[in-house]
């Protein structure tokens, strides 16, 4: 069974478009995350895997409920998924999905539609989409998607290639998820918006307008506050970048975020 698992997530990423490098480098990452084990609770070593079934029964039954689950701090799934804001999404997928909660492909999905909504993947779901490079697909699936506190990229190299030799790497899906087109970076639907994301023209959201408000008073130029991220604020974005010698890319991330909201910072 859990061959057939593997091999399912392995036919998902690639029917969303996913060069072979980047499928593997993907799924290397997810092998040393949770053994590619959609059920998978964090610490379960147990041959039996005895927690983590329990864990995921009492979520599907409702016996963990939605802000439980979301807020338990416990990382669940393929990617492991700990943080908040994350677990809500995965949680509602799934109840849209229709769908086992431990279900490959549903999961597999969901990291899809992660990268291809989340503008803080907006440079990663390009490099798997055409990048050849085995062992770089999994650099960057490392140190952008999972970001541990230990980058051990040679172990998750390992785990790709381990995983090249016994997958049927002709494995397509016949129909790619609807999530499959090129990215539009819309916003995951979600009530809660701190500590900020990182945001990039084309997201909308309530974040954009804490965004518009802080480059409005520090004087940059802007006479409005909106939730859409358009060619405009793109534009504020880069001036300001560029004024503070930050990576020129309108890319609102953790060093403009953080430059941004210093005290008494201005144009």
């Amino acid at each position: 069974m859990r061959e057939t698992s593997v091999q399912t997530i392995y036919n998902t990423l690639r029917g969303a478009g996913l060069t072979q490098a980047g499928a593997l480098g993907a799924m290397g990452n997810l092998d040393c995350e949770s053994g590619l084990e959609p059920g998978r609770l964090q610490g379960d070593f147990s041959p039996y895997r005895s927690a983590s079934k329990d864990y995921t029964a009492r979520v599907t039954s409702g016996a963990i409920s939605r802000d439980q689950f979301a807020r338990d701090s416990k990382g669940y799934g393929l990617a492991q998924w700990t943080y908040y804001s994350r677990k809500y999404g995965l949680y509602d997928w799934w109840q849209k999905s229709g769908k086992a909660l431990d279900d490959s492909a549903m999961q597999t999905k969901f990291l899809l539609h992660e990268l291809m909504t989340d503008g803080m993947y907006a440079k990663l779901l390009p490099i798997l989409r055409t990048s050849v490079d085995l062992y770089d697909c999994t650099k960057q699936f490392c140190v952008i998607f999972e970001r541990p506190a230990v980058n051990n990229i040679d172990a998750r190299f390992s785990s790709a290639k381990r995983l090249e030799g016994e997958l049927d790497l002709t494995g397509r899906e016949e129909t790619p998820p609807a999530d499959s087109e090129p990215p539009q970076w819309a916003v995951i639907p979600a009530t809660e918006f701190w500590p900020p994301r990182m945001l990039c023209k084309g997201m909308k959201g309530r974040d954009v307008e804490v965004l518009c408000a802080v480059l409005k008073a520090r004087g940059w130029g802007l006479n409005y506050v909106s939730d859409e991220f358009g060619r405009f604020l793109d534009e504020k974005v880069r001036e300001f970048q560029r004024a503070y010698q930050l990576d020129v890319d309108g890319i609102v991330g953790p060093m403009t975020w953080g430059k941004l909201l210093e005290r008494g910072e201005g144009n």
